[in-house]
């Protein structure tokens, strides 16, 4: 499973496809809501017992730039759109 909160139209705990990107999990989720932060989303990751918290910055990736942003997600993966 991976976790989406925040400013998208159905926040919740959703299945973890095999190579599930950010952009496919929050097309999952419905999109992002109107008032969303686009260019702020994070990735909370937890790896070796320590958080780690990746950038996602949506305007940039679907428009083509900065393509790298848009990981695979690992199983417990958050991803918080302010």
């Amino acid at each position: 499973n991976f976790y989406i909160i925040g400013t998208v139209t159905q926040p919740g705990t959703y299945p973890l496809m095999k190579d599930m990107t950010v952009l496919q999990a929050i097309s999952l989720a419905g999109g992002l809501g109107e008032w969303a932060d686009a260019d702020s989303i994070r990735i909370i990751r937890k790896s070796g017992g320590k958080e780690k918290i990746l950038h996602f910055d949506y305007k940039k990736v679907i428009s083509g730039k900065n393509l790298e942003q848009n990981i695979v997600l690992q199983p417990n993966d958050t991803i918080v759109v302010p």
